[in-house]
């Protein structure tokens, strides 16, 4: 009796599942929840920044430390508040940790103190942050009804 030889199957290999698309997807809904976050958090905090008709474009740097200055002459940095005299404390710490502050932007609110912009600028001028920035916005243009 003759045996016949086995027959190989074009099945009997596992086909490859590729990856790609689905890490495409995740890495796409990622970066989309980091960036709404990110805005979210500036419009949170209730700051009414001076107008100026010379305002620039808004900075899209990546490295730029916000700092807020509330109406009752609070400083928002990176989610906690800080008194005045701390701020530049914090900001040696940052420094040394190996965090690059380059640049920083100041959006203060009309009703607080000047006093308070100042103590931002003079904690940001003992560090050796030169390039620091106040926000303002455009004034707008009245609707002619």
């Amino acid at each position: 009796m003759r045996t016949r030889p086995r027959r190989t199957s074009r099945w009997t290999h596992q086909p490859d599942i590729s990856l790609n698309a689905f890490l495409d997807l995740i890495l796409n809904i990622l970066l989309f929840f980091v960036f709404a976050t990110e805005l979210a958090v500036f419009d949170a905090i209730d700051v009414q920044v001076p107008v100026s008709e010379y305002t620039e474009s808004q900075t899209t740097e990546r490295q730029v430390l916000m700092i807020f200055i509330t109406k009752e002459n609070e400083l928002l940095v990176d989610g906690s508040k800080l008194e005045s005299n701390e701020l530049a404390h914090w900001l040696a710490e940052k420094k040394a940790s190996g965090l690059p502050i380059e640049n920083v932007v100041v959006r203060g609110d009309l009703a607080s103190d000047l006093q308070a912009t100042i103590d931002v600028l003079g904690a940001c001028r003992v560090n050796g942050i030169d390039k620091v920035k106040i926000e303002t916005i455009k004034p707008t243009l009245p609707s002619s009804s």
